[in-house]
């Protein structure tokens, strides 16, 4: 706790009034889950606890032990406790511009800017995306169950973690790995790209070792990154189509008059590719009321997942050297030439 504290001094001293309020939230609620989380040996050891309960919290553990031992993925004491919680665990707002397809940053100290901002309360995210429609941004809210606080902490076994079919919970353990492992400074996009990519992929060698090549789990794994290809390709091509429509040369309030229909054109359009989905991990996509933010938002995790699955096979199809490839890139003076964000800034 007294290191905890002691972060928090040092990041109020490099912070702005404007986050200052944020920031103390956050620890305080992070301070929170980090000392009523319980140790998973005191779990395990609970004759009243759930059996299944306890065997999710075991495949977590192993999943973690792949991702460490076969996959190079930092060790970390990470999933060595559990947090019981009501509901999403976390709320993450997205906002951009309405004329283009701009995300709004956040610039916070350590971590630089990201595209998203966290809450761990609904109604504290709802109050900035307030804010953010009144100045006249796009805005949408997603609920998560997990996250990753990049080393700083022991993250915990969130209980509506355990929910989930076991393939998608290895996929999300996985996936967070990958953001305490590997993490480029104001590059948001890229880092849930590159933890989406490793995800699916560590899911299924993961799942191959444990069940068989094909079992059932196996393929639901290959099948939910199936859909993320296909609708990766699907969201590319419509907002590479949305940002030409930007483009014109016409006013703002012609565009925001005309980009309503061009919103309906794309719900229509989805219709074509949600019959070709093998999972229910983008069904409900067209219940969404569309927004620059909503498709800017899905587009972060899986933004052309072909040129990730290029370097993959240009390495031997490596998972273990792709992610040591990834590590070198984070060396000093190394550059990402394959990608750039581009983010309006607060």
């Amino acid at each position: 706790m007294k290191i905890f504290l002691s972060l928090l001094l040092i990041i109020f001293t490099l912070t702005g009034c404007t986050n200052l309020i944020y920031i103390s939230k956050l620890g305080w609620h992070q301070s929170y889950i980090n000392f009523h989380s319980i140790p998973i040996k005191e779990v395990l050891e609970d004759q009243e606890i759930d059996i299944e309960l306890k065997a999710k919290i075991r495949f977590v553990q192993e999943v973690k032990r792949f991702g460490e031992e076969r996959l190079g993925l930092k060790k970390t004491k990470n999933y060595s406790k559990y947090f019981e919680t009501r509901g999403p665990i976390l709320y993450v707002l997205t906002a951009s511009r309405k004329d283009k397809l701009e995300l709004y940053s956040w610039k916070f100290p350590i971590i630089g800017r990201v595209t998203y901002k966290s809450f761990f309360r609904l109604k504290d995210a709802l109050k900035e995306k307030e804010k953010l429609n009144e100045k006249g941004f796009d805005t949408f809210i997603q609920s998560v169950c997990a996250y990753s606080t990049l080393g700083w902490f022991r993250d915990p076994i969130f209980s509506s973690l355990l929910d989930l079919e076991e393939p998608i919970l290895a996929n999300v353990i996985l996936h967070e790995m990958v953001h305490s492992t590997i993490y480029f400074k104001g590059e948001t996009e890229f880092n849930e790209q590159i933890a989406t990519f490793i995800g699916n992929r560590g899911t299924i060698e993961f799942l191959i070792e444990k069940y068989g090549i094909d079992s059932e789990k196996v393929l639901f794994a290959r099948d939910y990154q199936d859909d993320d290809y296909l609708f990766s390709k699907w969201i590319d091509q419509v907002c590479k189509e949305l940002s030409e429509f930007y483009d014109q040369p016409i006013s703002i309030e012609e565009k925001l008059r005309r980009r309503e229909e061009v919103f309906g054109s794309i719900k229509e359009r989805f219709k074509e590719i949600k019959v070709k989905l093998k999972t229910e991990a983008y069904k409900n996509f067209d219940r969404i009321k569309i927004n620059n933010a909503v498709l800017l938002a899905y587009r972060r995790y899986i933004h052309q997942l072909d040129r990730l699955e290029a370097i993959y096979k240009n390495l031997g199809g490596d998972l273990r050297r792709f992610i040591n490839f990834l590590k070198e890139l984070k060396s000093p003076g190394k550059s990402l030439p394959f990608f750039t964000s581009h983010a309006y800034q607060e």
